[in-house]
């Protein structure tokens, strides 16, 4: 399974490279820093740890398992500038305090597990963990170990997990979404190093296993982590195609409206075309703009009683679609009633407001409570006009 160690660090340096040739177009892109020192970090701790790795450098250290300290500082080391990144993110007028006072944290944990690695006294061996869950010392450096990773963690899942929330819904909130599941299972990545040998000691018994699964379970979170980080290089074009189908559709919904509006009011048509084979968002863009701009021009036709008509439980769409047909029939008759009849509130985005006028479109074309409302603003058109 070492092949994944080096496949992973080669994966995380990689995205580390890309990121830094980012951030020198961008001098203010503090965030991709912290992103880029993180993964460069954790792709250096897991070739460290990886097994030829440690073999190797047996023959030549000082002190036995020393390489292991180095992987896993630089581990820790790692989790130090992913708290970073949920800071910035978060709350980027802190993060420079941050940075000294968790530095100093970190500089700390790293001195103490120096000082139980040499106190400690162990030699080198690939079962580290399963050898020496009996040795205090070595137990006390693997309790440093995860509750300095622990802790890191939670402070960005906290920053970052509450940041999300207000995202919009795009890749960028995907892409956090699964960095912050990266960094939750992350703490049962280190767990696995750090709880087991505390059990072990205190009760004698071990929960050694001859699976690789500390290996398997970091592969997983290194996955999310890349998967998250690149997901706004690569997810705009892999999700293309599904942006155009689902504008298409929106734009098939909303076409009937449109052309009912603009045969009542032409003026609404924009002057340049949009084509949309060439560009579906845009041209649905276009669409919602002149059905709204539609709306206000013929809002003040619409019969005051329109809302009463429909009654106060009515669907939200189906009053506004009705409140369209009651403006075409005073707009055609002449009879501006200089109501004012409000627009339902929808998020200011083109995904929110196509698919609120596809609702409206489909209750003015098929709803028969606004064909009642349509025939009763007929029907007033009439009475006012002495029809009989």
């Amino acid at each position: 399974m070492d092949w994944l160690n080096y496949c992973a660090c080669a994966l995380a340096v990689s995205v580390a490279g890309y990121k830094l040739l980012r951030v020198r177009r961008d001098r203010r892109a503090s965030g991709l820093r912290y992103l880029s020192a993180f993964f460069l970090c954790l792709g250096l701790g897991l070739a460290t740890m990886a097994h030829p790795t440690l073999i190797l450098a047996s023959r030549f250290e000082a002190v036995p398992n020393l390489a292991r300290l180095v992987g896993n500082s630089l581990e820790m080391v790692a989790a130090y500038f992913l708290g970073a990144l949920g800071h910035d993110i978060a709350k980027p007028e802190q993060t420079g305090r941050w940075l000294r006072r968790h530095g100093l944290v970190l500089a700390g944990a790293i001195t103490l597990m120096t000082v139980l690695m040499l106190v400690a006294d162990t030699h080198f061996t690939l079962n580290f963990v399963n050898v020496y869950s009996r040795n205090p010392a070595v137990v006390g450096y693997l309790v440093v170990f995860f509750v300095y990773i622990t802790v890191s963690l939670v402070t960005f899942i906290s920053s970052v997990g509450g940041y999300v929330r207000h995202v919009e819904a795009t890749t960028l909130r995907v892409g956090l979404r699964f960095v912050v599941i990266g960094a939750a299972i992350g703490i049962i990545w280190a767990a696995w190093s750090g709880v087991r040998p505390v059990f072990t000691l205190f009760t004698g018994r071990s929960l050694a296993t001859t699976l690789p699964v500390g290996t398997l379970i970091g592969t997983v979170c290194m996955l999310l982590w890349l998967i998250g980080a690149t997901l706004t290089a690569w997810g705009t074009r892999l999700t293309a195609p599904l942006r155009w189908a689902r504008a298409v559709l929106r734009y098939r919904q909303i076409d009937p409206l449109w052309r009912t509006l603009r045969r009542a009011v032409p003026q609404i048509a924009l002057n340049t075309t949009a084509r949309l084979a060439a560009g579906a968002e845009f041209a649905l863009y276009r669409r919602v703009i002149e059905i709204r701009d539609a709306q206000l021009a013929l809002r003040a036709y619409a019969h005051p009683d329109v809302a009463r008509w429909v009654g106060p439980t009515a669907d939200p769409a189906t009053l506004e679609a009705a409140v369209i047909a009651a403006a075409l029939v005073g707009h055609a008759a002449g009879h501006h009633y200089g109501a004012d009849h409000p627009f339902q509130e929808v998020d200011a985005s083109l995904a929110s407001e196509s698919a609120w006028l596809a609702r409206v479109a489909r209750q003015f074309a098929g709803s028969a409570e606004v064909d009642r409302v349509r025939q009763l603003a007929i029907d007033e058109t009439k009475t006012s006009t002495g029809q009989a």
